[in-house]
């Protein structure tokens, strides 16, 4: 029996010592953290995230970046989060419209205008039901940004859908080609990121480069363009939302302190990201016009006659094909 007692106090020593050396790294683990995005580093959103990321050192949690998708792939990173390959990402919208084709609303031409209406669209009724939905994924948004959209014509400056017809035009999302398409562009859907555009350009595959302001800033390619459109007063064709997202797992792992200094990273990003949009447009049409080229905007007249084409076009198709699709964009459009 003696003998018994030792062998099982034995067993459970080791038993102990074996759940101790796993509970070990998953307790330190708990305390770094993986992040990836697709923007080059020096990028406005690359900096962002690297603030974030000092900040929350200072509360113990050690966030590793891994910038211009070299860690994962931009279609991958929502599946990263979910599986805990990657902790935290910061992507645009429409790399994660496979997993969630409602958010397709959000880059719609001619839905978002201004900033001003993004930002009152992002704390709106029918946004915290998406972003519940997506909660309900194991994920959580820590941080929202907006970005316009830019224009670069090689040939001319790209005003009114007429002034598309006949040229290769780089889209975002299937809904936006459609749109393109009925304009009488010839979309070529690529990914949004500088190295891809530099490839379609440098390989004179496409004649207008539709992208978002700060992807256009970082390109650094204005010889390559004879006229940039920017947003305006009548402000911009489309909005595209780009959240920080995180793993609701690992956030939970998280003693209380460090969730806090997270969520507090997350809002002085936010705030922050909100405050330099503008700031990143100037300084856009500043590089644009000291290499000589030409830098409009679109009219309440020009913004009118996109609406139009969009509303029958890429509106009507996304009324059609995504579930919810026609009540989500009427409440969008509801959002004053």
């Amino acid at each position: 029996m003696v003998g018994g007692q030792s062998v099982f106090k034995n067993v459970w020593k080791l038993v102990l010592g074996m759940a101790v050396a796993v509970a070990w790294p998953l307790c330190a683990d708990a305390r770094t953290w993986t992040a990836s995005h697709q923007f080059p580093v020096g990028d406005p959103r690359d900096q962002e995230l690297r603030i974030l990321a000092r900040d929350v050192a200072k509360a113990g949690l050690d966030i590793k970046i891994f910038p211009a998708a070299s860690l994962l792939r931009p279609r991958d990173q929502w599946n990263g989060l979910q599986n805990g390959s990657v902790d935290l990402v910061f992507t645009p919208a429409d790399y994660l419209v496979e997993q969630f084709p409602q958010l397709a609303a959000l880059s719609l031409p001619g839905l978002i205008r201004t900033h001003a209406q993004a930002v009152k669209i992002g704390a709106s009724a029918p946004m915290r039901e998406l972003r519940r939905q997506i909660e309900a994924e194991g994920v959580m948004i820590l941080a929202d940004s907006w970005v316009a959209g830019a224009i670069g014509g090689r040939g001319k400056c790209i005003l009114t859908p007429d002034d598309t017809r006949g040229l290769r035009a780089r889209t975002i999302g299937r809904y936006m080609a459609d749109c393109w398409t009925a304009a009488g562009a010839i979309p070529v859907p690529a990914p949004t990121t500088s190295d891809m555009l530099a490839t379609l350009l440098d390989n004179d595959l496409i004649d207008i480069a539709n992208t978002s302001v700060t992807t256009m800033l970082m390109l650094r390619m204005q010889r390559k363009f004879t006229c940039l459109t920017i947003p305006g007063e009548a402000g911009a064709l489309w909005y595209l939302w780009e959240p920080i997202l995180i793993s609701k797992r690992r956030f939970e792992a998280l003693d209380e302190p460090r969730r806090q200094a997270l969520l507090a990273a997350g809002a002085r990003a936010q705030e922050s990201m909100a405050a330099t949009h503008s700031q990143i447009e100037r300084r856009l049409a500043g590089d644009f016009l000291a290499s000589g080229v030409e830098v409009v905007s679109m009219d309440a007249d020009s913004l009118a006659a996109w609406h139009k084409l969009a509303r029958r076009t890429a509106w009507r198709l996304y009324r059609e094909q995504v579930p919810g699709g026609a009540d989500l964009l009427d409440k969008l459009q509801a959002v004053e």
